[in-house]
């Protein structure tokens, strides 16, 4: 049954419902109110009004999540736990609450049950949360939101998936630290009294291996477009389900997904300022994404999409910076982002295009174009490679290679979209999300190698 999170502790959910795996046992929801009661005591004798919360358990980060708002503290969630991200918010008045190992201002997190703590039914709208996204620019954002946004998501989403999910344990190849991987590999699962595995998996042998038959699989286009070759699961057993957000999701790793897991994953399009807008199943190429309820929707003139619900910044319009076609049943169909078109030449070029053509190669698994600020401003590309890629790169050299990628282009692309600069990689940087890190794609060419 679902309950809602300012209301969990005190709710009358039965001891002995599961909550979680955790290094091969069972948490127990009377285990879990007991670690909560422990870390809130130690938090109000602490006597802070601020805390960082960055774990590397799911668990962990459910415990010091509720543990904090019931200590009326506001609640910074930063992208990641690296001690260089820490750095930016952890201080005296303002300590880390984690189950990492830190020396300094820690509150740690470590499955205590000695302290007691009376607990309370929150109000949804005192309680401040303040998420941060790592930014265009490596710079944290600041976003802040209440528990009420979020308890208004989380019922929407289980009102939208809550019986296709009844009983189903949850695993994930995404971070915690980021507001969908948090939604769904954790809050959803433990309001609706369904068990999560609280590590995030990078391999996808040892998370079928840990999944029970009709799991739900928390993950990203990153990591779908990287499922190495296996064999279908079997047809006996139940299908999982699979949710994926973070980028647009190539159709073609869609059907591998569906061919191999049994369904087409289900793709949430939404934001950390936006939350969860809309979703769709990828059966067709130009399959529309459909809203989620209570979620309206709206493109200007230049084709940008807009949206507006309960739980967007004060239940206004918030502009995102992706372009849309509006289909006559208010779904829509996305057809790019706003910053992926540049003017070079005096010529209109879409980064979109050039990617696409790229990744058309044989030599290509995965390309990012983009502008390379400094002086005059240049198209370049960073180019992950296929084997067939790196066999020719190992036989011709990295300048070689850039010229027959720029030849491939020729047929597609006028001169004016062709990248000037090249970098070749065994993987694009991205963060835990599966989201590039467009500061360490900029580094790329900070240094003399490669193919100019």
């Amino acid at each position: 049954m679902f309950v809602l999170l300012s209301q969990l502790l005190t709710s009358n959910r039965p001891e002995e419902t599961p909550v979680a795996q955790v290094a091969g046992a069972m948490k127990t929801f009377g285990a879990f109110r007991a670690e909560v009661a422990d870390l809130t005591a130690r938090i109000r004798a602490r006597g802070c009004d601020r805390l960082v919360l960055a774990t590397e358990s799911s668990y962990a980060f459910a415990t010091g999540f509720l543990a904090g708002l019931q200590a009326d503290c506001r609640i910074i969630i930063p992208p990641n736990a690296l001690p260089g991200m820490l750095a930016h918010f952890v201080t005296a008045d303002c300590p880390l609450l984690s189950n990492i190992k830190r020396d300094g201002d820690l509150i740690p997190i470590d499955g205590a049950t000695g302290g007691a703590a009376a607990f309370s039914t929150l109000d949804p709208d005192r309680c401040q949360l303040d998420f941060y996204t790592s930014g265009s620019t490596g710079m944290p954002k600041r976003v802040p939101k209440s528990l009420a946004q979020i308890e208004d998501e989380l019922v929407v989403l289980d009102q939208t998936w809550g019986d296709r999910l009844a009983g189903a344990a949850t695993l994930g190849t995404v971070s915690h630290q980021h507001i969908f991987g948090l939604y769904f590999k954790c809050l959803l699962p433990l309001c609706e009294g369904r068990l999560f595995f609280p590590q995030t998996f990078e391999i996808w042998e040892e998370l079928l291996a840990a999944a029970p038959p009709g799991a739900c699989f928390v993950s990203s286009p990153a990591h779908l477009t990287r499922i190495p070759p296996m064999d279908p699961l079997p047809k006996e057993s139940a299908a999982p389900v699979i949710f994926t957000a973070g980028g647009p999701l190539p159709f073609e790793a869609a059907q591998t997904a569906a061919a191999i897991f049994g369904p087409i994953p289900t793709e949430v399009y939404g934001s950390t300022e936006t939350g969860g807008v809309a979703h769709r199943q990828q059966r067709e190429p130009r399959t529309p994404f459909t809203p989620l309820p209570g979620m309206q929707t709206r493109i200007d003139d230049q084709g940008l999409l807009s949206v507006k619900s309960s739980y967007t910044d004060g239940g206004d319009w918030d502009a995102t910076n992706d372009l849309a076609e509006l289909q006559p049943d208010g779904g829509f169909i996305l057809s790019g982002r706003a910053n992926q078109f540049v003017k070079i030449e005096g010529k209109r070029i879409s980064l979109a295009e050039v990617e696409k053509y790229l990744s058309r190669s044989a030599l290509v698994r995965e390309a990012a174009a983009f502008i390379l600020g400094g002086g005059r401003e240049t198209l370049v590309a960073v180019i992950e490679l296929s084997d067939a890629g790196w066999t020719q790169h190992a036989e011709i050299g990295a300048f070689r290679l850039g010229r027959a990628l720029r030849r491939e282009l020729v047929p597609n692309l006028e001169n004016a979209a062709m990248p000037k600069r090249w970098r070749f990689v065994e993987r694009l940087p991205v963060n835990a999300q599966g989201k590039r890190q467009q500061v360490a794609l900029n580094e790329l060419f900070t240094g003399g190698d490669g193919a100019d």
